[in-house]
């Protein structure tokens, strides 16, 4: 019976840490992934204005 539990709480405390681990990494690839939309969005928020600034001119 101690066996069993010992084995329990050794496979609840790995899945925990392996867990943890990969929530990590998760988390720092969303965070990438947020910063080069953002990066995305800037850049294409500059060309909409400068098409908008051509737009304007022709007007």
């Amino acid at each position: 019976m101690q066996t069993i539990l010992i084995s329990i709480l050794t496979a609840a405390i790995t899945t925990k840490i392996i867990a943890t681990y990969y929530l990590k990494k998760i988390d720092r690839y969303v965070e990438k992934m947020c910063e080069m939309t953002l990066k995305s969005n800037e850049k294409t928020v500059a060309i909409l204005h400068k098409l908008q600034e051509g737009f304007e001119l022709e007007d």
